[in-house]
């Protein structure tokens, strides 16, 4: 549905990891007479029963429609090859990519996906065509980024309607992305609870972690720089604040266990508690908070996800508030469509 909604007559359309199937077939009558598509896979290993991964592909089905001059096959050696497709097409930039993560990569990794993308719409614009009009992927990481990664502004004026206190429909956590210190402290009604057990990484001088604390059961404030947490101790003496380094997300467990240690000295704290991680993270790291560091954000998010299983990650990125305004998933764009 996809494919058709989204990819128009005449259009060039580049398939990575094609599998000459359907989607194939509907990608070759959407484009027309007048378009092009071009068809690309990895050449398969052979299994250990003798049969290779390239399965029951047919190459001829490309050509059938009459005419092969808008339609091409292409079996790379290896997927960094990709490149030289895009190389092979510098007059002519693709309207669409299609990308079968799976099928193209052997994974799907969500960081690996997007990177392609990237490199793909960047290609585009370096060499002065414009920026393709969709991607479309196929891949159920990606998916569940789309339906989790939300927009901060579309949270306040109500676009998105999601219940951020509960958690996601696959278990993983939502994420919020904002800018300014504004945006970033606006999200606390939205998403914290007073039973929260929250963290703040990069806490700085320790204000929101207090707007956070005041609204949950407590929240730590955590930042790599000693002297800012001196400050931030000075400043709000109630909170405890930690030196940190937010890339080490098994210390946040750590730095759980002292705290929780600390505020009841007279008994032991018990491993449930500390491995239960926190309900939620705030984010505020220099270097991610600008126009940059993407593929950076998302591994430190996808790090304490892992780590410490938060309901929900809110995070300061220009970066990551872009990529929410783009990535869509299309369950949810058919599903509001059929409502109208």
């Amino acid at each position: 549905r996809a494919l058709s909604q989204y990819i128009r007559s005449g259009d060039r359309v580049l398939e990575l990891g094609t599998q000459l199937d359907a989607c194939t077939e509907t990608i070759r009558e959407a484009i027309g007479d007048g378009g092009c598509g071009v068809f690309v896979d990895v050449k398969r290993t052979q299994t250990t029963s003798g049969r290779s991964g390239q399965g029951s592909r047919d190459p001829g089905m490309v050509q059938s429609s009459g005419s092969g001059e808008n339609a091409k096959y292409i079996v790379l050696g290896k997927f960094g090859q990709f490149r030289t497709v895009l190389d092979e097409n510098v007059e002519s930039p693709f309207d669409v990519l299609v990308l079968d993560v799976t099928a193209m990569l052997g994974n799907d990794l969500e960081l690996t996906a997007l990177s392609v993308i990237f490199e793909f719409v960047d290609d585009m614009t370096r060499r002065g065509k414009q920026r393709p009009r969709a991607v479309i992927v196929k891949s159920k990481a990606i998916a569940s980024l789309s339906r989790r990664l939300v927009h901060a502004q579309r949270l306040f004026d109500g676009t998105v309607t999601r219940d951020f206190k509960s958690p996601s429909r696959d278990g993983r956590p939502y994420i919020i992305a904002g800018v300014g210190v504004e945006e970033y402290r606006r999200t606390i009604p939205h998403v914290i609870q007073d039973t929260d057990e929250c963290l703040e990484v990069g806490c700085f001088s320790g204000t929101t972690t207090q707007l956070v604390h005041d609204a949950s059961k407590y929240c730590i404030g955590v930042d790599i720089g000693p002297k800012i947490i001196k400050r931030a101790q000075a400043e709000h003496p109630d909170i405890h604040f930690v030196v940190g380094d937010a890339w080490r997300s098994l210390d946040m467990l750590r730095i759980k266990r002292d705290a929780a240690a600390l505020r009841d000295s007279t008994s032991l704290v018990s491993a449930e508690s500390v491995l239960s991680g926190y309900d939620v993270v705030y984010a505020d790291i220099g270097g991610l908070s600008g126009p940059d560091g993407l593929l950076e954000s998302l591994s430190l998010i996808d790090g304490l996800s892992y780590a410490l299983e938060p309901r929900c990650v809110v995070i300061k990125s220009l970066c990551m508030r872009r990529l929410a305004s783009s990535l869509r998933a299309y369950s949810d764009i058919w599903e509001r469509s059929q409502k109208w």
